[in-house]
């Protein structure tokens, strides 16, 4: 796969996996049309278009997790991070458009930003220290109003 990152389509792919394993149950689909095998079938004949669909099947899975519970959210990341894949946490920072209209706006609106912001300042993976500032920040201000 040439022109994008193999270290970012691994890690995607092994989200992926997991999220699918325990979230989307396929014993209803035939073993070649589950999103892995339809994945690897495409990575075969255009790598750069298999990247494309696993951009958008990330993106689906963080559209999908909004529901869940912020200590859900918290025990899921800790799953991830003991198993070495990148965190829901990263991936909704990365992939969220909610996320990009919060720091767009420089306030929190609701108890659910608030969620979503403190599991992202909490996870692990690494930012920059001028987005932990932010984050931090955001955060206070919305503690204190």
């Amino acid at each position: 796969m040439q022109n994008f990152n193999r270290s970012e389509y691994a890690q995607l792919k092994n989200f992926l996996s997991f999220y699918v394993q325990r979230y989307m149950p396929m014993a209803f689909l035939p073993p070649e049309k589950q999103p892995l095998a339809a994945l690897e079938a495409m990575e075969k004949t255009s790598p750069r278009m298999a990247f494309q669909g696993l951009r958008q099947a990330i993106s689906d899975c963080v559209e999908r997790s909004w529901p869940f519970d912020p200590a859900e959210v918290a025990n899921l990341d800790a799953e991830l991070t003991d198993r070495g894949i990148i965190t829901l946490s990263e991936l909704r920072r990365r992939y969220s458009r909610g996320y990009a209209k919060i720091l767009k706006r420089g306030r929190i609106k609701n108890d659910t930003e608030f969620h979503l912001l403190r599991n992202i300042i909490n996870d692990p993976t690494e930012k920059s220290p001028g987005e932990r500032e932010l984050l931090a920040k955001l955060i206070s201000d919305y503690e204190g109003a």
